[in-house]
């Protein structure tokens, strides 16, 4: 089945179509003018219609736009990966506090202080153990306790499920 969005999109140009191939019947806007005019009670309801038909599709189009686009593919990772609820929300964290430092593709973070994790695809166990105890390896260093218990899990699972994707 279509989606709303792709229904509300082809009605529009459908009514579209039939409005241009109407005035092109008539003559152009002046001939549409006078048949609309002269005909009383026909051409005041048509243009009624018409009027109540095009703000109807102005209102209903965004709208069938914004229902669909609800989910926003918060949920979508690289190459088609879908994320579970942990992961997107680990997705976030990751932005608010570790892409500043780490590389990695999925997050759109380019951090060149820690190790870039797309070329390193560490496992969710060793993210969750540099995530508690910290690491001071290099010129950098990572501080202990930055996310606890669930949190960290969360960028654990999300580090690992995209790394190098």
């Amino acid at each position: 089945m279509l989606p709303p969005v792709i229904i509300a999109a082809t009605a529009f140009w459908v009514v579209l179509g039939a409005a241009v191939f109407f005035v092109a019947l008539r003559g152009g806007p002046a001939g549409v003018r006078a048949t609309l005019h002269t005909e009383g009670r026909v051409g005041r309801r048509v243009r009624l219609y018409l009027i109540v038909g095009i703000f109807v599709l102005g209102l209903l189009v965004p709208l069938g736009v914004g229902v669909s686009n609800a989910d926003h593919k918060a949920r979508t990772g690289p190459a088609g990966v879908t994320l579970t609820a942990g992961e997107t929300a680990g997705r976030t964290l990751f932005g608010s506090k570790c892409s500043t430092c780490h590389t990695l593709r999925a997050a759109h973070a380019v951090g060149r202080v820690g190790p870039n994790l797309d070329i390193l695809r560490p496992p969710a166990g060793l993210v969750v153990d540099a995530i508690t105890n910290g690491r001071a390896r290099g010129m950098g260093q990572m501080p202990a306790m930055l996310f606890q218990g669930a949190d960290a899990k969360n960028v654990a699972d999300f580090v690992a499920a995209v790394a190098g994707r």
